[in-house]
């Protein structure tokens, strides 16, 4: 009777292992089902993003402004620390073309007294002198590189926007705000600037092509 029980007791643990062995594969074959479909779900969802970028590009004929350095949070008129705005920007034409054709790459600022951009600095008679002019870089300044798209290192003398606003009669305070917009202007006249991208591109993580740059201003 001890041996029969001894039999029993020890073909019981053999069934409990034989099940944990069984629940142990199957936990592994669930885990690698999940893995399998996270992975697909991850390509598809990646697919999809790529999708959705390209539909935010005009595919004919349009043009993006890739922004290859980040703009600082803060700059000043005088502080050679963080008075010139030095980025990297990247021309792309939206039919996929290497070489864009486009004419040149302007630059434009407004100083506003808030960081909303809803109030522009007035001249002491109320008048708002606008988005001003700032400067211009040629397609001659690009180069093409490693990717085979026209890309260029910029700087942006800080000095210069508070001499346009002074010479209109304005004095930015302390602090201002300056909204920095670009455009491209193509060989055939058509231009492209942040109204004509959706947000993917605007804020996406390949192009973060927003064309546009709010920055605390210092002008001192």
């Amino acid at each position: 009777m001890y041996k029969y029980s001894g039999i029993l007791i020890h073909h019981h643990l053999d069934s409990q292992l034989l099940t944990k062995k069984q629940i142990s594969m199957k936990n592994i074959f669930k885990i690698f089902i999940l893995g399998a479909t996270l992975s697909f779900t991850a390509c598809s969802e990646s697919d999809a993003l790529i999708n959705q970028v390209l539909d935010n590009v005009d595919t004919e004929s349009g043009a993006v402004l890739r922004t290859l350095v980040d703009f600082p949070d803060l700059v000043t008129a005088t502080n050679p620390a963080n008075n010139v705005i030095n980025s990297s920007i990247e021309v792309q034409q939206g039919n996929g073309s290497f070489v864009p054709d486009f004419k040149e790459v302007n630059v434009y600022v407004q100083v506003f007294n808030d960081q909303d951009l809803i109030e522009p600095l007035l001249t002491p008679d109320g008048v708002d002198l606008g988005e001003q002019y700032w400067t211009t870089f040629d397609a001659s300044q690009f180069v093409i590189a490693s990717n085979g798209l026209p890309r260029t290192d910029i700087s942006l003398v800080v000095q210069d926007v508070l001499d346009l606003y002074n010479a209109g009669g304005a004095t930015p305070g302390v602090p201002s705000f300056m909204a920095i917009r670009f455009e491209i202007v193509m060989n055939d006249g058509r231009t492209f600037s942040a109204d004509d991208v959706g947000v993917t591109i605007s804020g996406g993580i390949y192009f973060n092509s927003p064309f546009f740059f709010k920055v605390i201003f210092l002008p001192i």
